[in-house]
């Protein structure tokens, strides 16, 4: 009996802790199904769950991880700060009204400055708590930098912000903490963040991993390829390159280490193909959504733009694995031990029945994706609502597979169970990056209001005179440091705001054409591949606590295996017909520029179809890649290939891809 209600209490616990995060997850589908409120005012609803959610998951953590005095007193803050946030955004959804119509008026009182500064305080907090002190630490410096803006120097300076003016911009007029990013937070991201949660409680990031066993001993270095392939998978719909590693790579690192491929070369491949899952249609993590709202866009169209150079990336990464697979002779298909496990994943009943129960569970998740395609693509929804209309798709397959396959009453219950889990997980999910994206707001409506952009725009264009290629370099730095250490749908903003224009504004005042979709891709790029730059390289920190390989090891493994992808977005910059399609320029572009980064590849992994490539053969390489890329004109550059397969041809390495020895 005693056991029986401490049963009870822990249940109830569990399901108090979780009641915010799952009510989160039915307010958003049931938006997306029926706007029931003002947007501002449903944000206000989901910034509220979130909070709250966030912080009383972070004190039934702290409560139960330790038993210190320390842990106690965080228990208690957090919840302190939850009743905070409950009363928060309950004053604000009291006097919305009066918010709304006198807020264009500057008319509020202290209460509302106290309400105010105390919500951008809480979603600091959670910001710093969540995704690091460095990115916390950046929402206190702009504030304090809006304040002392008459004392600062050069182009940092400016006429000041008093503290009451930057509470109202960011809170009383219903922007900032309210404003575009939260909202798009709230409805967008958190219906796509929650799509994820309930994939993961039915099964469907197992199945992932379950696809890339079977691949196992298909083809030459298979055991390598499977990170390729699950990451680029997984990556669509969790977004961050840490957590893409973290779940991934806690499969697929010790699987290749298993296989003899050393902690170093594990690390990196995952890192490398865990970090542009978020470029890859059409799901593209959280940002592509931040994207299309900033440019103004249907999100069709930057799912469709970033399609090819998402193909270009994957397909060098694999590329790499493949070479470096002759090259150590990761050959898994000729061992004793991968027929022992594919017999095992084959089962008893036989290989043939596997497969169709393999293809009917898959067929439950497919399903869903192949309508949020169309629903985004072809139909082009947009994502709210995709987004709802996908989930919708996701209860009706999981429900008719439990029921006509696995059958029974029990799986009725099973169904509910994993469908409330997943509402939880998602929500959970949810809640820290909506809080995210609400202290960004106030990052970015801070640098509006000095006029920081402009000024960068003007010290950028004296630093690099006329030179376009000048300006994208300097717009790459700034966007790799901006992205170090950071979250990329943070990263992105940062460098959307203050370094897209730039380029745009740029190359127009130098007779060049670069298309805003074409800037923000650009900068988005590198904001996500800073994730595997030192010295942070967030993914690579995140492989070696797996591998436990050397960090600055990898990390120069990760630099060499995904070198040539840091050369993509200045190929679409001076290849436009790789974002906007037409034909038959894009189909050319897309081969002559695979073709050049095979031999970038070369240059930066030194091997080529297992031959090791002398000092000046790679140095002639990298003036080959520079042809056949931007070489003026496709002439020359197909001169270029031309060139190329000379040269392998000499030394007698053309590829052969149906060679399995």
């Amino acid at each position: 009996m005693t056991r029986l209600r401490e049963l009870d209490g822990s249940t109830l616990r569990s399901a108090a802790v979780g009641a915010p995060a799952l009510l989160l997850s039915v307010a958003v589908i049931g938006y997306a199904v029926q706007s029931y409120l003002p947007k501002q005012l449903f944000t206000n609803l989901v910034l509220g769950l979130a909070l709250l959610a966030y912080f009383v998951r972070r004190a039934e953590r702290a409560w139960t991880d330790g038993e210190s005095d320390y842990a106690r007193l965080v228990a208690v803050a957090a919840l302190a700060l939850a009743l905070a946030s409950l009363a928060s955004v309950t004053y604000v959804h009291v006097v919305f009204e009066r918010w709304l119509d006198s807020g264009a008026f500057v008319v509020y009182n202290n209460a509302d400055l106290v309400v105010g500064g105390l919500l951008i305080a809480l979603v600091t907090v959670v910001t710093a708590d969540k995704f690091g002190r460095v990115l916390g630490a950046l929402v206190v410096a702009t504030v304090l930098y809006g304040v002392a803006g008459p004392y600062l120097p050069g182009i940092l300076q400016h006429g000041g912000l008093s503290i009451e003016t930057i509470i109202f911009k960011n809170t009383i007029s219903l922007q900032g903490v309210y404003g575009f990013l939260t909202q798009i937070a709230a409805t967008w991201v958190a219906i796509f963040v929650i799509f994820a949660g309930i994939v993961r409680m039915f099964g469907g990031f197992d199945l992932i991993l379950s696809l890339t066993e079977r691949l196992e001993g298909t083809f030459r270095g298979a055991v390598p390829q499977t990170a390729v392939v699950s990451s680029m998978f997984m990556g669509t719909m969790m977004g961050g390159a840490g957590v893409n590693v973290a779940a991934t790579g806690s499969f697929t690192i010790p699987l290749m280490q298993e296989r003899g491929i050393l902690g170093k070369h594990a690390g990196a491949i995952e890192s490398v193909a865990s970090t542009a899952g978020q470029v890859l249609p059409p799901i593209m993590g959280s940002a592509a959504f931040i994207m299309a709202d900033i440019l103004g866009v249907p999100f069709a169209e930057v799912a469709v733009a970033a399609a090819i150079p998402a193909l270009l990336y994957y397909a060098i990464t694999s590329y790499g694995v493949y070479q470096w697979s002759l090259w150590y002779g990761w050959e898994d298909n000729e061992s004793e031990a991968d027929d022992t496990q594919m017999g095992a994943l084959d089962g008893v009943s036989g290989g043939d029945d596997s497969r169709i129960v393999f293809l009917l569970k898959s067929a439950q998740f497919l399903i869903p994706l192949v309508a949020l395609v169309y629903l985004l693509i072809v139909q082009r929804l947009g994502p709210l609502y995709s987004g709802m209309y996908t989930i919708a798709v996701l209860f009706v397959t999981r429900f008719v597979y439990l029921v006509a396959y696995e059958r029974g009453v029990s799986q009725l219950r099973r169904y509910a169970t994993e469908l409330a889990s997943g509402l939880r997980t998602g929500g959970e999910s949810a809640a820290p990056f909506i809080a995210l994206l609400a202290s960004l707001s106030v990052v970015i409506n801070v640098f509006s209001a000095t006029g920081l952009t402009n000024r960068i725009t003007f010290a950028l264009s004296g630093l690099t005179g006329t030179s376009l290629v000048g300006i994208l370099v300097i717009s790459m730095i700034l966007a790799l440091l901006f992205g170090l250490g950071i979250p990329t749908p943070a990263a992105y903003l940062l460098v959307a705001t203050i370094i897209a224009p730039v380029i745009v504004e740029f190359a127009s005042t130098q007779g060049f054409v670069v298309q805003p979709l074409v800037a923000h891709l650009f900068v988005f790029y590198y904001a996500l591949l800073s994730a595997v730059t030192p010295p942070v390289a967030l993914a690579v920190a995140m492989a070696i606590t797996i591998s436990g390989a050397d960090f600055l090891e990898t990390a120069v493994q990760s630099i060499r295996l995904g070198g040539p992808t840091f050369l993509i977005p200045f190929m679409f910059v001076f290849n436009p017909e790789l974002v906007f399609w037409s034909f038959p320029a894009t189909p050319i572009a897309l081969v002559v520029q695979f073709v050049a980064l095979t031999v970038a590849m070369s240059v930066t992994t030194g091997v080529e179809f297992g031959r090791k490539l002398p000092r000046y053969e790679r140095g002639f390489r990298a003036l080959l890649f520079l042809v056949i890329a931007f070489g003026p004109g496709l002439l020359v550059q197909v001169g270029g290939v031309a060139v190329l397969g000379l040269t392998m041809a000499l030394h007698g390495t053309l590829p052969r891809p149906w060679a399995t020895e």
